[in-house]
């Protein structure tokens, strides 16, 4: 095999890993965009048009961004709020406690602001969240020597925000396969969407 050749197919292999996660993350920041104009007031009609795309597309952009906004508000009196719990702490939304989703992933405002703190302490802040440290590994024993880890709502990496936090709940048991996973994440610019979000709901 041509040894020269093979460089330069793994040197191209690495820019393609690379061009797809920053299409990934490129993406994500996208469908969160569309979904906090929505959030804001705009209807899908007209994002659709203001965007070119069609109604659909836009509602499939939207969904898996975490949602609308009547589903985000959980208080639309023509049916009942779907019940969902708080991926982090395990408490379910209420009255009193108002969650928000991600895609498969949910947060109430009592845990946003604890994601914060262990985020600005770099230190465990005991349930539900530990914090992510430098080089993507986590600062509790048992999730192994590096374990990669993502936003669990817009997918970015640890080097791609200012800061992030982990669920204290661990997923898989196996080290030899990387370690211990853990449940879900959130960074601090998803932080800042929830902090905006919830003060907009507060407000109405």
């Amino acid at each position: 095999m041509d040894e020269t050749l093979l460089t330069e197919a793994r040197q191209a292999q690495e820019r393609l890993i690379d061009a797809e996660r920053d299409a990934d993350v490129a993406r994500a920041d996208f469908h969160r965009a569309v979904r906090r104009l929505h959030l804001h007031g705009a209807s899908l009609r007209e994002l659709a048009g203001a965007l070119g795309l069609s109604h659909q597309r836009v509602h499939q952009i939207v969904e898996s961004a975490g949602g609308s906004r009547r589903w985000l508000r959980g208080s639309h009196k023509s049916r009942p709020a779907p019940e969902v719990t708080c991926t982090f702490c395990g408490q379910q939304r209420d009255q009193d406690r108002n969650v928000i989703a991600g895609p498969g992933v949910f947060i109430c405002q009592d845990c946003v602001p604890l994601a914060r703190d262990v985020i600005a302490t770099g230190k465990p802040g005991g349930d539900p969240f530990v914090p992510v440290i430098a080089g993507s590994e986590l600062s509790q024993p048992g999730y192994g020597p590096r374990v990669k880890v993502a936003c669990s709502f817009c997918g970015k990496r640890l080097d791609q925000v200012p800061g992030m936090a982990a669920s204290s709940v661990l997923i898989g048991s196996s080290l030899a396969k990387g370690g211990c996973r853990p449940h879900a994440t959130v960074c601090t610019e998803c932080l800042d969407l929830c902090d905006e979000i919830f003060a907009e709901e507060s407000s109405q």
